[in-house]
């Protein structure tokens, strides 16, 4: 199952940075993250739904038509 098709269509918060700010804000309630994302990031994903992509960060970038890797994203 191909998790991040069906997540909603509108455009999520991209990098750690901004989907942790985005929690704290209230504003993020499900997070996608690479499979090899590090573990020091996921942990800082507290009160939200984690799910976690099958490839790995460049992957994600490319799934979400990024020409960077992604290491997670967040959406409401």
């Amino acid at each position: 199952m191909d998790i991040v098709s069906v997540l909603p269509a509108k455009q999520g918060v991209i990098g750690a940075r901004e989907v942790v700010k985005s929690i704290n804000s209230g504003k993020v309630k499900s997070v996608v993250v690479a499979s090899n994302c590090p573990e020091k990031l996921v942990s800082r994903l507290a009160n939200v739904d984690v799910k976690k992509f099958e490839g790995d960060q460049r992957q994600l970038g490319i799934k979400l038509g990024k020409p960077f890797p992604v290491a997670m994203v967040g959406y409401e």
